[in-house]
Formats: C-alpha cells, structure tokens, sequence
C-alpha cells in the first residue's frame, strides 16, 4: 500500500513538473495574428499610394494563419517593389523581426481599387464641338487602372471643345480638350494701333485661328501686309508701332 502511495507521488509530481515545463515554453512565446498582418499591410499600401485614403479599396491576399514568435520587441516591415503600380495587383514582403533579429520573410499579396471622379462623353463628339450638358456627364468609377491626368471637374470641361473625334464613353483628360478660338481664319476685325494718346484703326482679316490675349497674324487690307499682334478680344487686333 506504501509502494502504490509512492508511485502515485511520484507521478504527481512529474506530472506538475512537466506542465511547469511546457507552461514556460508556452509564455517565452507571443503570437502574431494573421488579422495583425494584413492590418498592417493595407496600412502601409495606405501610405505609400498617391491617392487619398478614403477612395482606397484594399484587399489582402495571406492564407497562413497565426505565426509564433520569440519573446521580445516585434517588428513588422513591409516593402513593395520600386516598380510596383499604384493601383491593381500590388505584391508585398514582410519581414518580420524580433529584438532586431530577422524571424521570417513572408509574401503577401494584394489588389488595389481606387474611386475616381471622371468626366465621361455621353455620346460621340466631333472634333471641335464645344463640351456642354449635353455631351459630357460627371460619374464616380471603381477602377484598377485610375488616370492620373484624368479631369473631374465639370467646370473645367464646359466650354472648351473636342481636339479630335471622341467615341461615347471617353474619360477626358486635358490633352483631349482646347481652348475654343477667339476669332477665327478669314474673320474681319480691327487693326489698332496706340502710341501716347494717339489711336490709329484699319481694317484686317485674320490668317490663322487666333486665341485671346495671344499672337497672330493679321493681314492689313488697305496695305496688303501681313503683321502680328495680339488678339484682345474678338474684333481687335492690338499691334506696336
């Protein structure tokens, strides 16, 4: 009966011994989340992306769950590639460190939507017909591939006119829009000419498109020359004398 009685000591205490064991390797560990990963991933895709962050869709792509890790300091470093686009697919590394020490390298990936104001043509436009109401429209899209140079303020449109051909549907950027001519090739106007107070007028004809404030030239019907001067508003070519 003593001898069973010390066997079932024994074992009770190597049994506590042992779950002391196992209890300290367990606390000389901490875990990082898989949810603490990607967190920080859409954070740092957050910071280094041009675009504001409340027009960001973010999703991160990691499937390998929990990670344990040695006591100490952590530290979580993610880096995109230097060539990486701003939007789309977007791969990352982290690397993970504790107490300075390197732990692990893990590839994430992500795809990346930005919202953006666009202004898109409604229907088709011709080559030099002017932006109105009626041909161009304000929309929000959610877009893997943003234009950088893309216009999204009507105001900025309204007004000017078509560079060239535009199906229905085309996002407008600035390269697509001209400012419209004051005056055009072969339209009459003014020839003035002032020194001190002294005005002198003839009459002219165009030679080219001309646009306000900016240089053209003017042929002098009663001289038969062609001068420059500067087109101040749709009737008056200003030149010095």
């Amino acid at each position: 009966m003593i001898i069973h009685k010390n066997k079932f000591l024994l074992n009770f205490i190597l049994y506590a011994c042992l779950s002391l064991f196992f209890a300290g390797i367990a606390t000389a560990q901490q875990i990082l989340t898989a949810e603490e990963i990607e967190q920080g991933a859409m954070d740092r895709l957050s910071n280094i992306l041009p675009w504001d962050k409340e027009l960001l869709d973010i999703n991160i792509y990691y499937k390998s769950g929990d990670i344990l890790l040695p006591l100490g300091e952590k530290e979580l470093i993610y880096k995109a590639r230097s060539n990486s686009q701003k939007a789309g697919r977007i791969p990352l590394i982290l690397q993970i460190k504790v107490d300075n020490k390197h732990q692990k390298t893990i590839r994430i990936n992500s795809r990346v939507s930005v919202s953006q104001k666009v202004i898109k043509t409604i229907r088709q436009v011709k080559k030099g017909e002017l932006f109105s109401n009626d041909n161009i429209q304000l929309e929000t899209v959610q877009t893997e591939r943003p234009l950088e140079n893309a216009m999204g303020n009507l105001g900025n449109a309204l007004g000017y006119e078509a560079s060239r051909n535009l199906p229905s549907g085309k996002i407008l950027t600035s390269r697509l829009l001209k400012k419209p001519a004051l005056g055009n090739r072969g339209d009459k106007i003014l020839i003035l000419a002032e020194k001190g107070g002294m005005k002198i007028t003839t009459p002219g004809i165009l030679k080219e498109d001309g646009y306000e404030d900016g240089m053209v030239q003017v042929l002098n019907i009663e001289t038969k020359k062609t001068i420059y001067g500067r087109l101040v508003d749709a009737n008056t070519v200003k030149v010095s004398f």
